[in-house]
């Protein structure tokens, strides 16, 4: 299954997140800046909790899968993460989120994100 995301900052927004639940393997991305500013990317994974009770519960976390990289306006950036399984959240199943700014001050920036199994 793909997905395909689009969205803009402007003015006061800074950052967009999206949270999705997906199959847990190897995806294939493609992301495109336009309109003038850099955006920034980046993918995070949910490590899910761990069942337990007092000491025997952990809170699970967000990591970074994919580092944050910059792309100029006019570009398009392709690469890859492997989205690996949250605990407690189905079988075979990933939690991820990603994450597109830019830096206050700077000029908006319009993106399109695109994404498949690898």
């Amino acid at each position: 299954m793909s997905t395909t995301i689009t969205g803009d900052l402007h003015g006061f927004n800074t950052s967009d997140t999206s949270t999705l639940g997906r199959e847990a393997r190897k995806y294939d991305y493609s992301v495109k800046a336009s309109g003038g500013g850099t955006l920034r990317f980046k993918v995070e994974h949910y490590t899910g909790d761990q069942l337990g009770v007092g000491a025997d519960y952990v809170k699970g976390k967000w990591e970074t899968i994919e580092e944050r990289i910059k792309i100029e306006s006019g570009h398009t950036t392709t690469g890859s993460f492997t989205l690996p399984t949250t605990l407690n959240a189905g079988d075979g199943q990933g939690s991820m989120r990603l994450i597109f700014s830019r830096g206050l001050g700077t000029q908006g920036v319009d993106y399109e994100f695109f994404m498949e199994p690898a």
